[in-house]
């Protein structure tokens, strides 16, 4: 005749298998059920940024712009006979030897560009710009030039006589004091004018459309 303790060993022995029998199943069950992603670690607190917009001044304040060829003001720029337009095409690299889109304009006119500028700091400027005369095929000879005048804000610069056309255009420079700038809306004029010596248009060039080639600006520089 058995004992209570031989009772008792077998409940416990028969609890002990249940809950070893429980532990397996929960074992079993979280390894097929699909694990829940760890939750992302708290967003820390930074102040918001944005991009500094095209043309607009450095933090020092130092003048630094860039004005598109294209964005001419239609309304206020004039070309006589044909212009103002603006030059694009990806064939002309190939076509007619061209490397920049351009704005371009014939014999006398101007283009006019609207630039807008927040406080800035410094004595002198620089203005660039690529630019040639626009006498598509003509030869490469002194008649063929173009004399360029600018204009900032009614203050007229030293006028440049530019190189003939050929597609590509090269640098020119005008230094002028900063004071013939103001904060808010500014507007420079590249003028080929009636009267001049040369009057062969103008072409301001832009986008590179040839290989090798970079992007072309006006640009406002602070000295």
């Amino acid at each position: 005749m058995e004992g209570p303790w031989t009772r008792a060993g077998a409940v416990a022995g028969l609890g002990a298998l249940v809950v070893g029998a429980m532990a397996l199943v929960v074992a079993i069950l979280a390894w097929l059920l699909p694990r829940q992603p760890a939750a992302p670690p708290p967003a820390t607190s930074q102040p918001a940024t944005s991009p500094r917009p095209a043309g607009s001044q450095s933090d020092d304040k130092r003048l630094d712009v860039k004005v598109a060829p294209s964005s001419y003001d239609v309304a206020a720029s004039w070309w006589q006979p044909d212009g103002p337009g603006y030059e694009s095409r990806r064939d002309l690299p190939e076509t007619e030897g061209v490397t920049h889109a351009h704005a371009y304009g014939n014999s006398v006119g101007s283009f006019v560009y609207r630039v807008t500028l927040g406080e800035f700091e410094g004595g002198q400027v620089e203005l660039s710009a690529r630019l040639s005369a626009d006498t598509q095929y003509q030869t490469d000879s002194e008649d063929q030039r173009t004399d360029v005048t600018v204009i900032v804000n009614g203050t007229r610069l030293p006028s440049r006589r530019v190189m003939p056309d050929d597609g590509s255009g090269a640098h020119y420079r005008w230094r002028f004091d900063a004071s013939a700038l103001r904060r808010g809306e500014n507007t420079i004029e590249f003028a080929v004018e009636r009267g001049a010596e040369f009057a062969n248009g103008l072409a301001i060039y832009g986008g590179a459309i040839a290989d090798g080639e970079v992007d072309e600006h006006i640009t406002l520089r602070g000295e």
